[in-house]
């Protein structure tokens, strides 16, 4: 879990670090192979490395709704952007703005827009750049990739407290805020995501071994799935 500590200084070391360990190695390219045919020119340095990644670690492109392989253009309320991720049938997206430009060109703003395709489709600003929004994006991908699962009722949020010894928090912020807003933790083999208020949590876990969701069944909570 050592990549967590490079989350606030280098979060693109971060992903690299946490994929390379999650994911096992494929038969592939290698990661200095020739760009993706369709990669616009000039990808910011966070974009370009998950492709060269992706290379390395094919299981990130397999995804239910993985980054696209190939980033498209399009416009929208705030200009021209590109388009690096959608969602559900493209019923939601992310994007950058096109070319970047300004104090955050190296490590541009992210936009999320519900309903790209309606005139009044709505934008809204990601409070992560690209370099952390990838590794929040990725990390929520693995979690519902991840082959073996358990989740919670509803249940109060201090019945929490038992996990905080064996969960180390990922610092990011909540993703997709305007729905649950899960939070990230891990352990060895795991992968959880939190929503809570004062008064209430869910918490989800995905594993790599069924073996690892074991322990949990300590803890007394009302399970919704468990496939420990």
């Amino acid at each position: 879990m050592e990549w967590v500590d490079l989350v606030d200084t280098d979060p693109i070391r971060a992903l690299e670090s946490f994929v390379l360990g999650w994911f096992p190695a494929e038969e592939t390219a290698p990661a200095d192979a020739g760009r993706t045919a369709g990669e616009p020119d000039s990808l910011p340095h966070a974009l370009s490395a998950f492709h060269r990644l992706a290379r390395l670690r094919p299981a990130i492109h397999r995804f239910h709704d993985p980054v696209l392989r190939h980033p498209k253009h399009a416009s929208g309320p705030l200009g021209d952007r590109l388009v690096f991720a959608e969602w559900a049938g493209g019923s939601m997206d992310w994007s950058i703005p096109w070319p970047p430009q300004g104090p955050d060109k190296t490590d541009p703003l992210v936009w999320h827009t519900e309903d790209p395709g309606d005139d009044g489709a709505k934008t809204i600003l990601e409070e992560e750049p690209l370099s952390r929004f990838l590794l929040q994006f990725t990390i929520f991908g693995a979690w519902l990739a991840a082959p073996y699962h358990a989740s919670t009722y509803v249940m109060p949020t201090a019945c929490l407290d038992v996990l905080w010894d064996k969960l180390r928090p990922v610092p990011l912020s909540p993703f997709l805020p305007t729905y649950q807003g899960e939070k990230f933790y891990v352990a060895p083999g795991l992968l959880a995501t939190v929503s809570r208020d004062e008064h209430e949590a869910t918490v989800s876990f995905g594993a790599l071994h069924r073996g690892t969701l074991t322990s949990l069944l300590e803890h007394d909570f009302r399970w919704f799935r468990f496939d420990g």
